[in-house]
């Protein structure tokens, strides 16, 4: 099956050989690599496609990790206006890959005009061919000279909002200043960007919470907000002017597009920093209420709920975000990668707080079942199996840590 002179997903137009997608009236411009993703979904005809299959045509010889492709699926859902959640053109298929929901069909080729003979057609048809390509031609330039770099990169809103959620889900004081700037960036170029406001404000509140000039000692195992709030770091002038800054940006991201689980995140966590709790679960539950799946939203409800001393509705709330998280791993594989492991020991941890080691035991074993050398789940589960009397079991566990002194220790030797 030739796609390459183009064809139809339902009602939008695809044409491989220029690397556009025609969708409502609207011309999207594809990355190589993610048309060609569609182009492979296409030929399969409804077949699963195995992440595997995608690897070796679109990155043959090279070595991808997962992100690779869970963003360039990412792109090629954005493309076509598709929602992981609820899609109509390409489904997830767990543990395995991906297929496309709606058959392609190749365009039909209209009969030439009866008004118009024939030879006229062949006689300016390379005139109008040309004048197509000069089109596209004037279109790539203009697009350069756009561009603020002189480079060609997409330098859109929405190009650069990508760019700095990836910088802020690395947790890091640098990205996170490199996400701030992109955010800026975008709203300099749309200033009623509602993603670019609720993550600029994300962003303003970490440099409280996470970055904040002068000595900041851990109080015990508590979270960042709780160790903001008991430290009284948010009371300083120099918190309280970005975290007045940072709610005015979800205010105005909520504003924007109050239908959006973004705003109320971001609303949510500059309330929990100013001490507000109250109205930062009323928020973060709003999250969930249009987001189901809004993992970060569940997580923080956790970490207000243990502040709060609910330690049984804390540990629900942390269940509820893993399992989230892995309903859309593939899709947020960059964002949800540092939390993931963490979040299923947090829960055994909790099980154990409880006094419910078997339950313990079972969230140690989901974290290896994706991380299997997390030395932190290998130590608990050994301890575990010490506990109930699975000595052979909790050996072997404690040879797989990664060093001598580590393995001497998890033995108690």
């Amino acid at each position: 099956m030739d796609l390459s002179s183009g064809f139809h997903i339902a009602s939008i137009e695809v044409e491989p050989n220029n690397g556009l997608v025609r969708r409502d009236g609207a011309i999207v411009e594809l990355e190589p690599k993610v048309m060609d993703l569609l182009c492979l979904l296409a030929k399969a005809r409804g077949e699963t496609v195995t992440r595997e299959e995608i690897a070796e045509q679109l990155w043959s010889g090279q070595i991808v990790n997962e992100d690779a492709l869970a963003r360039t699926v990412f792109k090629l859902r954005k493309a076509l206006g598709d929602d992981a959640r609820d899609p109509r053109f390409i489904a997830t298929v767990p543990k395995r890959g991906y297929r496309l929901l709606v058959q392609p069909e190749m365009p039909s080729v209209p009969a030439p005009s009866p008004h118009i003979p024939l030879d006229w057609h062949q006689r300016y048809r390379g005139l109008i061919a040309g004048g197509v390509v000069a089109l596209i031609m004037l279109a790539i330039a203009s697009l350069l000279v756009l561009s603020p770099d002189g480079d060609g990169e997409d330098s859109s809103a929405l190009a650069l909002i990508e760019r700095a959620d990836d910088f802020y889900a690395q947790i890091d004081e640098a990205d996170n200043a490199s996400a701030m700037r992109l955010y800026e960036r975008a709203l300099a170029l749309e200033p009623d960007q509602p993603q670019a406001h609720a993550g600029l404000s994300n962003a303003l509140v970490q440099t409280v919470i996470r970055w904040s000039p002068g000595d900041w000692p851990e109080i015990g195992e508590t979270s960042r907000i709780q160790t903001a709030l008991a430290n009284g770091r948010t009371q300083t002038e120099i918190a309280q002017r970005q975290l007045d800054r940072a709610l005015g940006h979800a205010q105005r991201a909520v504003e924007l597009d109050p239908g959006n689980a973004l705003g109320y995140r971001a609303l949510g966590l500059v309330l929990s920093a100013r001490g507000e709790i109250e109205p930062a679960i009323e928020a973060y539950s709003r999250a969930v209420t249009i987001e189901p799946d809004s993992w970060e939203a569940l997580i923080n409800l956790s970490d207000l709920s243990g502040y709060r001393g609910e330690a049984g509705l804390a540990l629900r709330y942390m269940e509820q975000a893993f399992e989230a998280m892995s309903r859309v791993y593939d899709e947020q594989a960059v964002r949800i990668r540092p939390w993931y492991s963490q979040t299923g020991l947090s829960i055994a941890a909790d099980h154990l707080a409880l006094g419910a080691g078997e339950e313990a035991e079972r969230w140690y074993r989901r974290v290896l079942h994706w991380d299997p050398l997390n030395a932190e789940a290998l130590e608990g589960l050994a301890a575990q199996l010490f506990a109930r009397g699975d000595i052979i079991a909790a050996r072997e566990t404690c040879a797989l840590l990664p060093d001598e002194a580590a393995i001497t220790a998890c033995l108690g030797e």
